[in-house]
């Protein structure tokens, strides 16, 4: 790339826009030899890799490559198959997008760990008299 670089770690780079300015994140994705990943930095103007919200950066790939695989992403009524997941199910999936992309992608880009992965408490005997 003849942009420069603003900010580099192993797999990424923060580049800049010579004409615009804008900043680009540039990821390379470990075990392939493709072209890489440009998403533009959430939020905007950071200037540094590590105040880069990576998660919400790349939803947007993310989704994207999934709806790729799958067609049109569409709830369906099941729940899904991972344990204590309350979330529906993708349509051509047993799982929920959020399992799917930890699946994909890496749990660190997942929203996991809200209330739909928390099991759901079982009900209390009431105390014999």
């Amino acid at each position: 790339m003849r942009w420069s670089a603003v900010d580099m770690g192993e797999w990424e780079e923060l580049r800049q826009c010579p004409v615009c300015g804008a900043t680009w994140l540039a990821i390379w994705p470990e075990e392939s030899e493709s072209p890489p990943i440009l998403c533009r930095p959430k939020p905007a103007g950071s200037r540094k890799l590590r105040d880069i919200d990576h998660p919400a950066t790349l939803r947007p790939y993310c989704l994207a490559r999934l709806e790729e695989h799958l067609g049109e992403i569409k709830e369906r009524k099941e729940t899904c198959l991972k344990v204590n997941c309350r979330r529906k199910r993708l349509a051509g999936s047993t799982y929920c997008v959020e399992h799917l992309i930890a699946q994909q992608f890496g749990r660190h880009l997942a929203r996991l760990g809200g209330p739909e992965d928390t099991p759901t408490p079982a009900p209390q005997a009431e105390p014999q008299k």
